[in-house]
């Protein structure tokens, strides 16, 4: 489509997955009844319903909020699909709290998911499909004292902060980088850039790149300063030393690839080529693949032990037929995903200046990596899925979970570069599949929350809770 299919007038899109709501409210009825009843019962719930029942001898007797069956506690809880509202449920009183803890089958659906910004604010979805406005995520004191704090990255209720030195700017790189969990403000600290290692306690090895050029440079205990960009996680923390976290670096124009699991003293940093032209990363049946704009390249990273602890030890050059692609279009901005055990690029086709009121096409391909060359598969439906992509986090959600939910949509905010002023900016739009309209929304994020004092961009990411 052109710029002149998209819906000037809508200021906000469609909600994902919602909750029926009745002629003319505003707040889906399960919240309301669980915000309702948090405000009216203590924590021993001393309270009683408004429906009597009888006993043997027809003497009429009242049930306490706490008396609620949990399965019934399960229906509503699986009907709110926010998670400040499962919150608020839990907190009504102890027995709503056990009752939500239950193992329930089949298990609510998770809820939506949250928009987190650089600095730590979040959105949530409103009931009118509207992204609300924001409130800040409680960082531990000891972390915010540490220097300048902003989210980097996610992976289900974890966030991942990068931290500055105090009032420094953006050419000094960053001094640390620590997981949070959202909910229980757990904290795992990762090792700091080493630029003061000494290189005597280097290890590094040059691979060659399978079916392709060049080499890629892996160091451990390398010195450098780092900038994380993206920082990505192959499984959640709670998992033991099965975590690996990749990291990308972009420092003085200068970009690096990172690698982590616990246990280790320091980063594996790899540097080459193919990391140069960097446009993606994602994890994907135990490989690290990057997408490259450059040529529109995707490489396979695989990863292996030593001594040292992690180490790359093959990266292949994935050969790839021609991406088609309308006439008169370029790509920008484009993200990998896994969804539903395949490997797809999600790609946006601009006519114009890069802003969302130029995209003629998004183009969802599986990329098959069995033939050779390697195929993109366009692909034009999600099976009841969207798909949320932002710089830091991009993942599936299935929206059939919910009644009403509306599927096939792609929830984008990304940076692009403001056409009159060459200054950053930020598209927060969604595309529908079906029709290829294109429709703002998050209107009630203002710019000013997308950028930091200096000017240099900041990265909003998706946060996906499990419950």
């Amino acid at each position: 489509m052109d710029s002149g299919t998209a819906s000037a007038g809508i200021q906000d899109a469609p909600l994902p997955a919602c909750v029926p709501l009745g002629r003319g409210s505003k707040t889906p009825r399960c919240s309301a009844a669980a915000a309702a009843a948090q405000a009216r019962c203590s924590t021993k719930c001393p309270l009683t319903l408004e429906v009597p029942t009888f006993n043997a001898e027809s003497k009429p007797q009242h049930l306490s909020w706490a008396d609620l069956l949990p399965d019934i506690l399960g229906v509503v809880s699986g009907r709110l699909p926010r998670v400040e509202d499962r919150a608020r449920m839990r907190l009504v009183c102890r027995s709503w709290h056990a009752s939500s803890r239950l193992h329930r089958r089949p298990p609510p659906p998770p809820p939506l998911p949250l928009l987190v910004l650089s600095n730590f604010l979040f959105s949530s979805f409103g009931a009118d499909g509207a992204l609300t406005g924001t409130r800040r995520v409680p960082l531990p004191a000891g972390e915010l004292a540490s220097g300048d704090v902003r989210c980097v990255g996610s992976f289900e209720g974890w966030l991942v902060a990068a931290q500055l030195q105090p009032n420094a700017n953006c050419l000094s790189g960053d001094i640390g980088c620590f997981l949070m969990n959202f909910f229980s403000w757990e904290i795992i600290h990762l090792p700091p850039p080493p630029p003061d290692t000494p290189l005597a306690e280097a290890c590094s090895r040059s691979l060659p790149v399978i079916n392709g050029s060049g080499a890629v440079d892996c160091t451990v205990h390398a010195k450098c300063l780092m900038s994380f960009h993206k920082v990505i996680l192959s499984s959640s923390p709670d998992s033991a030393s099965s975590c690996v976290v990749a990291a990308f670096s972009f420092h003085m124009l200068t970009p690096k690839l990172a690698l982590w699991r616990p246990g280790m003293t320091s980063w594996c940093v790899c540097d080459g080529s193919c990391i140069t032209a960097f446009s993606d990363i994602a994890f994907y049946q135990g490989k690290l693949y990057m997408f490259s704009m450059l040529d529109l390249d995707i490489f396979s990273f695989e990863i292996s032990e030593d001594d040292s602890g992690l180490i790359v030890s093959r990266i292949e050059h994935c050969v790839m037929e021609k991406l088609p692609k309308p006439n008169g279009t370029y790509i920008r901005r484009s993200k990998i995903v896994e969804w539903h055990g395949k490997l797809l690029l999600v790609v946006p086709f601009f006519t114009g200046a890069e802003c969302w009121q130029n995209i003629r096409k998004i183009g969802v391909f599986e990329v098959d990596l069995s033939p050779n060359p390697a195929r993109f598969i366009e692909i034009n439906s999600l099976d009841g899925d969207c798909i949320f992509i932002s710089p830091c986090s991009s993942k599936p959600f299935c929206v059939s979970q919910y009644d009403g939910g509306e599927d096939d949509l792609l929830y984008f905010i990304d940076s692009c570069i403001f056409p009159r002023r060459n200054a950053p900016h930020y598209d927060k739009f969604v595309y529908s599949m079906k029709d290829g309209t294109v429709v703002p929304f998050a209107a009630a994020i203002s710019e000013k929350n997308l950028q930091v004092p200096d000017g240099r961009p900041m990265y909003p990411t998706w946060l996906f809770p499990s419950e």
